[in-house]
């Protein structure tokens, strides 16, 4: 699936990828060394069929998996037992192409009209380190315990807030992180969203350090834009997002992926950068948009003998490419 475009409903992505998970781990090794790419790809075919079209792909994956295998009559029970009818979803296949060629891009887009999500296949479920993205993670947590009393927001922690999202200020986000229970935030807001491809980060004073994916990012937003914070907080937060500056606290640029769009559509946005994780540099863009009906997230990962205006370049084409099919 590292070249396919995937395109499901979002609901319905979950529980694809789980029952893939559990066909790959009841095949015998010799098989997912022949027809796992296949079973892969026969996995998204079946959610799309009706029972009596699946029959072809069964007849296709027995031929790469064996058709005596016991794992393959498991796989067929999971996959073919509840057939779905599927609506076409954001078209991003020109991304696709184009990100295929730009180091590791991870690519998600939801509709939240229409509930379609599309990504670009393994790497929107690679995790990168987060850098600055995490910090909308952050707030959003601590609006959460401040709604339930649990915490109190003064003025002085607000003003922090303001300045960690508009102007991506790293000292700002420590000293809240420090303040508010740090790794502890982190690690609750990825287990009440359900960020499952996700994690903390290794050592818990590296907030940045945290890994994510596109598809948990998108699914982050989708869940705020849903409900995961009171109505007020969630205008409060996304209109921080609305104001980010043109150049952050330590001077990068923040006019790149769906803010370096020209003309720049209306979006809430929260961008990234960070070297040298894993000897990867990063750069990324988050944005809500279209009136929060989409949430367009692109994480990149490449080598650090490159610059960060190459990240720059690809997240700017890839939002470019996917607002041009979408309008």
């Amino acid at each position: 699936m590292g070249n396919s475009v995937v395109t499901v409903p979002y609901q319905l992505a979950q529980s694809s990828r789980r029952a893939t998970k559990r066909i790959r781990s009841a095949l015998p090794i010799r098989a997912c060394a022949r027809g796992m790419a296949l079973l892969a790809a026969v996995t998204t075919v079946v959610l799309q069929m009706s029972t009596q079209q699946a029959s072809l792909a069964e007849t296709v994956a027995r031929a790469a998996v064996g058709a005596q295998s016991p794992a393959w009559q498991e796989a067929v029970a999971i996959e073919v037992s509840a057939p779905v009818s599927v609506e076409p979803g954001p078209s991003v296949e020109a991304a696709r192409r184009y990100a295929a060629g730009r180091g590791v891009v991870g690519l998600a887009v939801l509709d939240r009209q229409t509930g379609s999500y599309a990504d670009n296949g393994v790497t929107a479920h690679t995790p990168m380190g987060s850098a600055s993205v995490i910090k909308v993670v952050i707030a959003e947590e601590l609006l959460y315990r401040a709604g339930l009393g649990e915490i109190d927001l003064a003025p002085p922690e607000r003003d922090r807030m303001e300045t960690m999202l508009i102007d991506s200020n790293d000292s700002a986000a420590s000293s809240l992180y420090r303040q508010f229970g740090g790794i502890s935030l982190i690690e609750a807001a990825l287990s009440r969203h359900g960020l499952t491809e996700s994690r903390p980060p290794t050592d818990p004073q590296f907030w940045g350090n945290t890994m994510v994916t596109a598809h948990d990012i998108a699914k982050f937003y989708d869940n705020v834009l849903s409900g995961s914070i009171p109505p007020q907080d969630r205008g409060y937060l996304l209109d921080l997002l609305h104001r980010m500056a043109p150049t952050a606290t330590d001077g990068f640029g923040q006019l790149f992926g769906v803010a370096g769009i020209d003309p720049r559509p209306d979006a809430a946005v929260k961008q990234g950068w960070m070297c040298c994780l894993d000897d990867a540099r990063n750069v990324h863009s988050t944005a809500v948009l279209g009136g929060e009906r989409l949430v367009l997230i692109i994480l990149t990962q490449y080598s650090t003998w490159l610059s960060y205006e190459y990240g720059q370049i690809t997240t700017t084409e890839v939002a470019r490419l996917v607002i041009e099919e979408l309008s």
